[in-house]
């Protein structure tokens, strides 16, 4: 299912219904972990997908990583209602990891909206980590919180800066609150991603790997967007020195493909021959 290297993962379906068994099939069939993103429109009625994954990971033993909902709300927001309905998607997405054996969820670090540097926002932030992380500790998931692209003004150095990040997770100081390292978001950052690997490996829980073509301007000349998400060998991150330096530390997580489904085979395929 995956080479005698790495624990493969690829980021699963963001269908519902027949569409979602489709293409999850398909993806059990190239790897033995998938990603399930709490976001629309799986933070809606989700109950029977849910069941079909535990049967999933029960009869065919196909594991599972779940990302937290991102799309909307604030985990520092000022008003006190959006703030815990977004700790309430949180909390979502860990009882679904605890309900289809996931040991990992991935969530991204809150937002500056408007570029707004106040001095409330870290504080409420970090609370609602604390608060994350207590939930989980009770489910027994880890949460790893995800450097993000610094692709404009609304995300903040704290969100984007590997050292920054590490900060506040040991801010945090709870055993099972760490990083999602994403490879492509380090290098859109201008990140050096192969010492990140070396420096916090204990840290690390979780590794999202996608290819670029460097910063926002670069990638929008090429692709079209700042933030492309390409199977890797298709922008100009050094995969060679990335399995390297995994190798190295001995990590023993998965490294999660998250890129286009249609690219997954192939991406497989070349991250094997490297």
């Amino acid at each position: 299912m995956h080479n005698n290297q790495f624990k493969l993962c690829a980021k699963g379906s963001r269908r519902i219904g027949a569409k979602f068994v489709a293409e999850t099939e398909y993806l059990a069939g190239l790897v033995n972990c998938l990603e399930i993103d709490c976001n629309y429109p799986h933070d809606r009625n989700f109950q029977r997908e849910l069941s079909y994954l535990t049967r999933l990971h029960r009869n065919r033993h196909i594991n599972f990583t779940v990302h937290a909902q991102y799309v909307s709300g604030g985990l520092n927001d000022l008003n006190p209602r959006i703030r815990q309905e977004t700790l309430r998607q949180a909390f979502y997405a860990i009882d679904c990891a605890a309900k289809i054996g996931s040991e990992v969820v991935t969530m991204h670090p809150a937002l500056e909206p408007y570029g707004w540097k106040l001095s409330e926002l870290p504080t409420l932030e970090l609370t609602s980590y604390r608060r994350i992380a207590k939930y989980a500790a009770r489910k027994k998931i880890k949460i790893g919180l995800e450097n993000e692209a610094q692709t404009c003004f609304w995300f903040p150095d704290r969100a984007c800066r590997i050292q920054l990040l590490v900060k506040t997770i040991e801010a945090v100081s709870s055993p099972n609150f760490g990083l999602t390292l994403d490879i492509g978001h380090a290098n859109i950052s201008s990140e050096d991603y192969l010492s990140t690997i070396k420096k916090y490996r204990n840290h690390i829980f979780h590794i999202h790997i996608h290819d670029n073509w460097g910063g926002p301007a670069n990638n929008l000349k090429y692709n079209h967007r700042p933030d492309p998400h390409l199977a890797p060998g298709h922008g100009k991150i050094n995969w060679r020195q990335v399995k390297k330096a995994i190798r190295q530390i001995d990590y023993r997580g998965y490294v999660e493909l998250e890129c286009e489904i249609k690219d997954i085979a192939a991406a497989i395929k070349y991250f094997q021959k490297l």
